[in-house]
């Protein structure tokens, strides 16, 4: 009985080493795109509800910027 108990308390123990944190995900093999958008909503939403709780204004979502026009060349 003792070396069960024993034996269970160790991997109680040692269940607690390796990697600390979350762990990172592999992007998907397929509808990237999809998941993508999924995540980036999700991440707004925890943005929202993480500026709400510190009473500040939900950050509003940015365009990704576009590459100004190359300018014409000049006549010659």
């Amino acid at each position: 009985m003792k070396r069960t108990a024993l034996a269970l308390i160790g991997l109680t123990l040692l269940s607690g080493c390796g990697i600390k944190g979350g762990l990172e995900r592999p992007d998907p093999l397929w509808n990237r795109e999809e998941a993508m958008a999924r995540e980036q909503q999700q991440q707004q939403r925890d943005a929202e509800i993480a500026a709400r709780r510190a009473g500040q204004s939900a950050p509003t979502a940015q365009a990704p910027a576009e590459p100004s026009p190359e300018p014409a060349p000049a006549p010659q």
